[in-house]
């Protein structure tokens, strides 16, 4: 895990009259680095943005990038060409590649945003420019699954691009579990003090910090206190869904009814799994003891095969 508080990062200025504090960045390589903060697979930029009053950023169109913020704190007005939306804290605004926008505090105190950009994916060619509340009814599916947390992950409202906020009551933790390789995920903490456990470690999660996890470690987010957690969820989770519908779609090009490739294919399947779990370090009754039993059958098969 990596994490870094937005004090600690270094500032930029975007959309002309945007300061962004660059928490996190696309990694450099194939390794994270947590001195710099470039540790992202696909974000190229997260962290927190702010808006002085009665300012207004200069028009800006990210041609290669789509954009999520969520409002933290303060109000104001987002346009998209002549289209004029107001949106205040607890809002989160999705802007599409290629749409030219501004943003404009018509508050009297700062317009705080936690903001990512990314690549586009195809699967956002049916998402429009958009800004939706957390009070808004919460979305009933997502990704074709039912919308729900890791136990006590409680989900608010709607999901409006890659950024959403939910909260864990006290005394309670979030499921265990991991990712697919090559996703970035990042939680911020806005309010209340958490853990956060990853592998054999734990660090202390605290208001104003964000903490990139790597996806293939089991952790969970925990709350030892009295008071709630709560917290802004980012994750490029749109992008993974295009990689792995581009890999489904290429094992359904190629398929075979050769016995042996489709052995082949579940021994790679299976191996993923059991790497895994060994990767977890969690030990689940029965579950390695099985596993010499389960590859003597898949040598048997492609012994039988042989003959």
């Amino acid at each position: 895990m990596v994490i870094r508080h937005w004090m600690d990062s270094p500032i930029v200025t975007t959309h002309g009259r945007l300061r962004e504090w660059q928490i996190f960045k696309k990694r450099q390589g194939t390794a994270p680095n947590a001195e710099t903060g470039d540790v992202c697979f696909d974000f190229h930029c997260y962290g927190r943005a702010v808006v002085l009053p009665g300012v207004t950023t200069e028009p800006t169109t990210h041609d290669e990038e789509v954009e999520s913020f969520f409002v933290s704190y303060g109000q104001g007005i987002v346009q998209e060409g002549k289209e004029r939306r107001e949106f205040r804290e607890g809002s989160m605004l999705f802007i599409p590649a290629g749409i030219e926008h501004r943003i404009t505090n018509t508050g009297s105190g700062e317009l705080e945003m936690i903001y990512s950009r990314r690549p586009p994916s195809s699967r956002d060619a049916d998402r429009m420019f958009g800004v939706r509340h957390w009070t808004e009814d919460r979305d009933q599916a997502i990704w074709g699954t039912p919308f729900q947390g890791h136990w006590h992950h409680i989900y608010r409202g709607p999901s409006c691009g890659d950024i959403h906020i939910g909260d864990i009551p006290p005394h309670k933790l979030s499921h265990p579990h991991n990712h697919p390789e090559v996703m970035d995920e990042i939680w911020y903490v806005r309010s209340g003090n958490g853990w956060h456990w990853m592998g054999q470690e734990y660090h202390e999660h605290t208001a104003g910090y964000a903490l990139w996890l790597d996806p293939s470690e089991l952790h969970s987010l925990m709350n030892p206190g009295d008071a709630t957690v709560e917290y802004i969820y980012c994750s490029s989770g749109m992008l993974l869904m295009e990689r792995m519908e581009a890999e489904k779609a290429a094992e359904s090009e190629a398929k075979t009814n050769d016995p042996f490739e489709l052995l082949a294919r579940l021994e790679k399947h299976y191996k993923a799994l059991v790497a895994g779990y060994r990767k977890t370090g969690v030990s689940i009754y029965r579950v390695e003891i099985n596993i010499p039993g389960v590859e003597a059958q898949i040598e048997a098969l492609r012994a039988a095969l042989k003959r």
